[in-house]
């Protein structure tokens, strides 16, 4: 997690020797989400999808895309990227925690909660606290944004 740098690095390298590796895209992306360049994440999610949209873990592209555009105060285009990817996987955490945050910001409270309420049954369950001490993400508002969002769910401290 300390090492986003260092794969961003590692990425940028992959794509120079394969500009057509999907994985290389995906990975960038979400490194690119880490360091808060949401445009560049954007744009490395989208080559990832062209690049292989029948992999089986397009989900987390999407997640991706949901994030980047949360983040960017797109709630609405966050909401339904995360929807999308719980459509593919269903129990994939990362996108429940972007869908309980855009239906939270989104003003979606009841639903955000549902959400909250349900995460809250994880062993053990999701808390403020630990998501900002082990989140990658590096600029201090996306990581803020997140925890409002939260705390409107309903998640502890």
């Amino acid at each position: 997690m300390g090492e986003v740098e260092e794969g961003a690095a590692l990425a940028s390298r992959a794509i120079t020797l394969d500009p057509n590796l999907a994985t290389a895209r995906h990975w960038s992306g979400w490194v690119h989400l880490c360091l808060g360049d949401v445009d560049a994440a954007i744009e490395q999610f989208e080559v990832a999808w062209r690049l292989s949209p029948l992999d089986p873990r397009i989900f987390m592209i999407q997640t991706g895309l949901a994030y980047a555009h949360f983040f960017a105060g797109r709630n609405d285009e966050a909401s339904t990227w995360a929807a999308t990817a719980i459509g593919q996987q269903p129990n994939y955490l990362t996108a429940q925690l972007i869908t309980m945050a855009c239906h939270a910001m989104s003003g979606r409270i009841e639903e955000a909660r549902e959400i909250c309420a349900r995460l809250m049954q994880l062993n053990p369950p999701p808390r403020i606290s630990r998501i900002r001490a082990r989140t990658p993400f590096r600029r201090a508002q996306d990581i803020d944004r997140l925890a409002q969002a939260f705390r409107i769910a309903g998640m502890p401290e």
